[in-house]
C-alpha cells in the first residue's frame, strides 16, 4: 500500500493549514525496480560499477580555424578555445590558446565552422518521445493528407495479430487539414479484433475503440479522471471514443511502457537530442525511474548527456529527501504542475472565448468555451509554499491568459518580493500577458516558451481557435528579455522536432508556415535566441556556472556547426547542421 507522509508546516502566507502530499514506498513491492527483478539490478550494479573503474581521462583539445561563439555576458566571438579533462581552460585568439597545447592535444581545425555551446533542452520528454516511437507514425510531418494518415493505419492494422494492441501517434487535425477523425464506432469497423489507441500529435488528446476501452478496464461506471481529463459521452452516455487530456489517457498506453522496449527507444531519443546539438536536456514530467533513465544513458560506461528531472505527481516516490547538486550528468530539480491544458483540446484557460469553427468541432472545443483551471488556487499556493521551502523548482504549465493570471496571483502570495532566483518556472506561456512579467521578475520567476506553436500551428490558433487579434498576442519573449528574466526556448518533444535551430528562427522571424508573422513587437535577435537555447536554459537549470557558455572553467560541452548563426540570413537558421557534438570534452556525436 502507498506511504502517506502528512507534511504539516506553517504556510510561508502564515496561514498555519496543513498540506499533505502523497509519496510512495521506495520499497513497495510495485516499484519499477522490482519489476524488472534482481537480474537488472545486478547489470545495472555492473555496469555503474565499470564506468567509476575503467572510465578513460577526456582528450585534451584545441580548437581553432572557425568562429568561437561564446555566448558570454558580452556575446564575444572568439578564435579559438581549449579543453583540458572535459573542461575549458582557454578561451580566446589562436596565439594564446595554442600556449596550450602539449604532445598529447588533439588539435581540431574548424576549417571555417562555428563553435557553440551546446544546446540546453528546457522543456523536453523524452520518456514520452520513446513511449511514442513505439507507435506507428501517423503525423502531419510525415503524412499530407487524410488519405495518406488511413492508408498508414488500415496498414498497422493488417501487420498486427488479433488481440494484440496499435497504438498509433501524431494525428493531426491542424498539420493535415482534411482529416477525418474516426470516432469509437468507426474505429471498431477497421480493427474488431485489436484495441486500437490514435493518440494526438499534442498528446493532451486520443481516440480508442470498443476493444480499447474494455482492455483498458475503462467501462460505463468508470468515473472521469477529472481536472480537465474525461471520457467524452453521447447523449445515451456512450463512449465516442475521445479521450481529453493526459490522466485520462493513462490506461490505454500501459503497452507503450513496457520498461526493457522503452529503454532501448530512450536510449535512441537521446542520441536524437545530441544530433541536434543538444548537451543537456530536462525532461518536465512523465518519466523513466530516474535510476534507469542514467543507466540508459551510458555509453562506454560514461554518459553521453545531461538529464534534468521534474517530477509529477506520480513519480514522487523518486523525488529524494533533499535536493542534490553535486552530480554532473543527473539531478532532480523539482515538480511539475498543471494549471491549464491545450489550446488544441479546448483546455488552455483563457479570458476570451474559444471560436466556433470547423476545425474546432474536430478537436472537440465547444465553440464559445473558456477552459478550466486544473488545480485549486488555495492549493496551489500551498505547494509553492512547501516544495520552495524544501529547496526545490516548481515547473508550472501554464498557457492561457487566464490561467497565467491565477498562476500569478499564487506565486504573488506564495513567494514573499526578493524570494531566491529560480524557485518557479512557468511552461509553455502561449498567452503570457505582459504586464504581469515585473512582478513575476521580482520574485526570480523564469518563462520557457513553446515557440514553435507559432510555425506549426499558428495559421490555425489565429483563423479557428483563438482569432486573430488574440494570436497577435502570443508568446512575449522580448519582453521576457528586457526584464531580464532569462528566457528559454523549447519544443515540448515529442509534440514539435527538438530542432535548436528552427526555434531560434522563429523566436526572430515570428513566422507561421504560411509567412504570416504573429506578434512581431515580441521578436528577438539572434544573439538573443541563442542565448535562450544555451545560457538562459542552463540558468533555468542552475547550470549556468558550469554550462551555457564557452568560458575558462565550464564544462567542455560543444557542438560544431556548418556556419555561425550570426552569419546567416533568420530566415536560413534552421537549415544549419550540427555536425559534431562533445560533452565534457568527450566526442558523443558525428555527421555522416
Amino acid at each position: 500500500m502507498p506511504l502517506v507522509l502528512r507534511l504539516a508546516y506553517m504556510s510561508c502566507a502564515g496561514r498555519g493549514r496543513a498540506f499533505t502530499i502523497t509519496r510512495y514506498n521506495k520499497n513497495n513491492k510495485e516499484s519499477g525496480m522490482r519489476k524488472l527483478g534482481i537480474g537488472m539490478l545486478l547489470l545495472m550494479l555492473v555496469l555503474l560499477t565499470g564506468w567509476w573503474l575503467t572510465r578513460p581521462p577526456s582528450t585534451d583539445l584545441i580548437f581553432y580555424g572557425g568562429p568561437v561563439l561564446t555566448v558570454n555576458q558580452q556575446d564575444q566571438v572568439a578564435e579559438a578555445l581549449a579543453v583540458k579533462e572535459g573542461v575549458i581552460v582557454a578561451v580566446g585568439d589562436v596565439a594564446s590558446v595554442m600556449a596550450h597545447r602539449t604532445a598529447d592535444t588533439q588539435v581540431i581545425d574548424l576549417q571555417g565552422r562555428a563553435l557553440l555551446p551546446g544546446f540546453v533542452g528546457a522543456h523536453e520528454h523524452p520518456t514520452l518521445t520513446a513511449v511514442f516511437a513505439g507507435a506507428h507514425d501517423l503525423s502531419g510531418f510525415t503524412h499530407q493528407s487524410n488519405a495518406q494518415v488511413w492508408s498508414a493505419l488500415r496498414q498497422a492494422i493488417a501487420a498486427t495479430p488479433p488481440g494484440e494492441w496499435v497504438y498509433a501517434g501524431g494525428l493531426d487535425a491542424i498539420l493535415v487539414p482534411d482529416l477525418q477523425v474516426p470516432m469509437r464506432e468507426a474505429l471498431d469497423t477497421l480493427a474488431p479484433d485489436n484495441p486500437v489507441v490514435l493518440i494526438s500529435q499534442t498528446l493532451h488528446s486520443a481516440w480508442a475503440n470498443s476493444m480499447a476501452f474494455r482492455e483498458a478496464g475503462v467501462t460505463a461506471d468508470t468515473p472521469d479522471p477529472g481536472t480537465g481529463s474525461y471520457y467524452e459521452r453521447d447523449a445515451d452516455g456512450g463512449f465516442t471514443g475521445f479521450i481529453a487530456e493526459t490522466r485520462a489517457m493513462a490506461p490505454f498506453v500501459e503497452g507503450l511502457r513496457a520498461p526493457l522496449g522503452l529503454a532501448g527507444r530512450y536510449g535512441d531519443t537521446l542520441d536524437g537530442y545530441l544530433s541536434q546539438g543538444f548537451t543537456s536536456v530536462a525532461s518536465l514530467g512523465y518519466n523513466l525511474p530516474p535510476w534507469l533513465a542514467r543507466l540508459v544513458a551510458l555509453r562506454d560506461f560514461q554518459p553521453r548527456i545531461r538529464q534534468f528531472f521534474y517530477l509529477v505527481d506520480s513519480e514522487l516516490q523518486y523525488l529524494p529527501d533533499t535536493p542534490d547538486h553535486d552530480d554532473p550528468y543527473f539531478r532532480v530539480l523539482g515538480v511539475k504542475l498543471w494549471h491549464d491544458g491545450s489550446p488544441y483540446t479546448g483546455s488552455m484557460l483563457t479570458s476570451m472565448p474559444y471560436l466556433d469553427s470547423e476545425l474546432g468541432k474536430t478537436l472537440g472545443i465547444e465553440p464559445g468555451s473558456h477552459g478550466a483551471g486544473m488545480i485549486a488556487q488555495q492549493e496551489l499556493v500551498e505547494r509553492l509554499c512547501h516544495y520552495s521551502r524544501e529547496g526545490w523548482q516548481v515547473a508550472i504549465h501554464s498557457q492561457g491568459d487566464e490561467s497565467n493570471r491565477q498562476v500569478s496571483r499564487a506565486i504573488l502570495e506564495a513567494l514573499p518580493a526578493g524570494a531566491g532566483q529560480r524557485q518557479v518556472r512557468l511552461e509553455h506561456s502561449v498567452l503570457l500577458p505582459p504586464d504581469l512579467l515585473p512582478a513575476l521578475a521580482e520574485r526570480g520567476v523564469s518563462p520557457s516558451f513553446h515557440i514553435n506553436h507559432i510555425l506549426y500551428y499558428g495559421d490555425r490558433l489565429a483563423d479557428s481557435i483563438i482569432g486573430r487579434h488574440v494570436a497577435q498576442q502570443v508568446l512575449p519573449v522580448r519582453r521576457a528579455f528586457e526584464l531580464q528574466m532569462h528566457p528559454s526556448l523549447h519544443a515540448d518533444s515529442p509534440m514539435f522536432p527538438t530542432e535548436g535551430f528552427s526555434l531560434m528562427q522563429t523566436a526572430i522571424t515570428r513566422q507561421t508556415s504560411s509567412g504570416q508573422v504573429l506578434n512581431a513587437a515580441q521578436a528577438i535577435t539572434v544573439q538573443q535566441a541563442l542565448r535562450a537555447m544555451t545560457i538562459n536554459a542552463a540558468w533555468q537549470l542552475g547550470i549556468d556556472q558550469q554550462a551555457g557558455s564557452l568560458e575558462v572553467g565550464k564544462w567542455a560541452d560543444l557542438q560544431i556547426v556548418d556556419q555561425s548563426p550570426y552569419a546567416v540570413p533568420a530566415k536560413r537558421l534552421s537549415a544549419l547542421k550540427v555536425e559534431e557534438v562533445y560533452l565534457a570534452g568527450a566526442l558523443q556525436y558525428r555527421r555522416e
